[in-house]
């Protein structure tokens, strides 16, 4: 069989299978027990489903609480200026977590201990300069607006 990652923008609340039911207006089945944990789903076309707690958690992120996961979107797009955008908000993104991660590091508040040495980490933080001014520069040839 062919693989596939699915990416989808929803919405989704908290509800047991036993809420779902009533919420529907259908009778529990006797096999299926009405405390289980899950998620009231709903979908860009309005339809609306019931998902269990774990796969619906190994499958969706609050999109808020992730910047990088949100750029998805925006890199599937046909339109070039968009992947082009994402990819630039993808790398400032990475480059001001790992500036971050050196910056705590530089004043003893790092919770591990880094398996490189600094100076690989400072070559990182350059390519990723330069590589943003790349982007940056390509953008304002092409007419791209990074801003969001």
């Amino acid at each position: 069989m062919q693989k596939y990652i699915g990416v989808k923008r929803i919405e989704a609340r908290p509800m047991t299978r036993g809420d779902y039911n009533v919420y529907r207006g259908w009778q529990i089945p006797a096999n299926e027990n009405p405390a289980d944990e899950g998620y009231l789903v709903k979908y860009r076309d309005g339809y609306e489903s019931w998902s269990p707690k774990e796969i619906f958690e190994e499958a969706y992120a609050v999109e808020d609480s992730s910047p990088l996961l949100a750029t998805v979107f925006d890199m599937k797009s046909p339109d070039y200026k968009k992947r082009f955008a994402a990819e630039y908000r993808q790398l400032k993104i990475r480059y001001e977590g790992l500036k971050r991660m050196c910056e705590k590091w530089d004043a003893g508040e790092l919770d591990f201990t880094p398996t490189c040495p600094r100076a690989i980490y400072d070559k990182q933080l350059s390519a990723m300069v330069d590589y943003l001014s790349v982007l940056e520069v390509r953008a304002y040839d092409e007419g791209i607006d990074l801003r969001g």
